[in-house]
């Protein structure tokens, strides 16, 4: 009988440690911040009014900051034929696609047609 009771009692230890080592992993994960890379040409008499107000709450309860945005950023090195480029941050990546594949966004995303030009979006997951 001490032996069973030893057994099962080795066996929830062991049971409970794998649990809070998947916990940990897990949680580890979704603490990774993601970054959008956004490079577009912007038409400056647009109204971007409606995509703004469609666009902005829905961001921000995604979790979205503005890291920095420049329309001249600045290049070091290589070829880089863009202007306008906006480094944003959102808590994880699956924050970031829910809030960007979202039907709400989706919408809105409808109303930036012909406000600007998209060179390119990109998303990246940071460390």
């Amino acid at each position: 009988m001490k032996r069973i009771i030893n057994t099962l009692l080795v066996f929830s230890i062991g049971l409970s440690l794998g649990v809070t080592l998947q916990f940990a992993g897990a949680s580890e994960e979704q603490t990774k911040t993601a970054y959008l890379i956004v490079s577009s040409e912007r038409n400056p008499d647009a109204d971007y009014g409606p995509y703004s107000n469609a666009a902005g709450p829905l961001a921000r309860d995604a979790g979205l900051q503005v890291l920095a945005s420049s329309q001249e950023p600045l290049l070091l090195e290589g070829e880089w034929p863009f202007r306008n480029v906006t480094l944003e941050v959102f808590p994880s990546m699956t924050t970031l696609t829910n809030f960007w594949y979202s039907e709400g966004y989706q919408a809105a995303k409808k109303l930036r047609d012909g406000l600007a030009t998209i060179n390119f979006i990109v998303a990246i997951e940071g460390d």
